[in-house]
């Protein structure tokens, strides 16, 4: 299907939870071109009293900060490509619970300003995630199993929502790549994040189509559920290759989700922003 046939009026949101624009061009959310000042709701707390069950690992933001009317602009730097372009592919189909003992390390929570997504680590020093994830504000914080790290950000595009972060400590990075040229509709694919902050969460769906854009971007769309905490997290092949980061989701729509290839966090093109009436 063409972009140019696709309908103009889709209502969608961005998987921070932040406030849904009207309209979306060839899938792609309004407020990824030329706004990046989005982020995450905070996580809301467990109401379930009644049961005594153990609580799973919840990321904790920093203290939130008053709320205001609307969030200043964060200014980001310039895109570049701070890390190689990861060489190694997976060759073997893995049960989901070997994926996840291989790829839970490389996948962290991510708070900001008390705000909450997630981040794959491609680099001993170096992630990649979703741009809206981190514009509220500098102190970000990693969290993963009993590490906590600080990163910031060295390299966005906020008009195609990808960011690059580097910690200050050492990272597990993810162990295979897959180019997007290669992903075929119909594939088995998982997603790796931290929805509503529950650090670390296993889904599953299909690859249901390869959405390109008229600003010859493209983005993934998957049926694998995700919620808000997932945006920033990890795309993966049912081998445990990297495919792609997850970005935003069509609203009042049944799992019309969607990723930032993977590839495209190794591409020099950095999209200029379209000029809204």
């Amino acid at each position: 299907m063409k972009a140019s046939s696709l309908s103009a009026a889709i209502l969608c949101s961005c998987l921070a939870g932040c406030a849904a624009p009207q309209t979306i061009s060839g899938f792609v959310p309004d407020q990824f071109r030329g706004l990046p000042a989005l982020g995450l709701a905070p996580t809301q707390p467990d109401q379930t009293t009644e049961r005594t069950v153990p609580k799973p690992r919840v990321a904790k933001p920093p203290k939130p900060e008053p709320v205001a009317v609307s969030l200043p602009e964060l200014s980001l730097p310039p895109w570049s490509i701070p890390a190689p372009k990861l060489s190694r592919t997976l060759r073997y189909t893995l049960p989901p619970s070997e994926l996840f003992k291989l790829l839970s390390a490389s996948v962290y929570a991510v708070s900001v300003s008390g705000s909450q997504g997630s981040a794959v680590a491609v680099s001993a020093r170096e992630l990649v995630t979703a741009c809206h994830v981190v514009a509220h504000g500098p102190a970000i914080t990693l969290i993963n199993a009993n590490t906590n790290l600080r990163a910031e950000v060295i390299a966005a595009d906020p008009v195609t929502d990808r960011c690059w972060l580097r910690a200050d400590g050492e990272l597990v990075p993810v162990p295979g790549f897959r180019e997007s040229d290669s992903l075929l509709v119909g594939e088995s694919v998982y997603t790796i994040g931290s929805p509503q902050g529950l650090v670390n969460s296993l889904g599953s769906g299909l690859l249901a189509g390869l959405r390109p854009t008229e600003d010859k971007t493209e983005y993934i769309q998957i049926t694998a559920p995700v919620s808000a905490g997932s945006s920033g997290g990890g795309l993966f092949d049912d081998r445990g290759n990297l495919i792609g980061i997850v970005t935003f989701t069509i609203r009042d729509a049944q799992n019309l989700n969607f990723a930032i290839p993977a590839s495209m966090f190794w591409s020099a093109t950095k999209v200029a922003a379209v000029q809204l009436p």
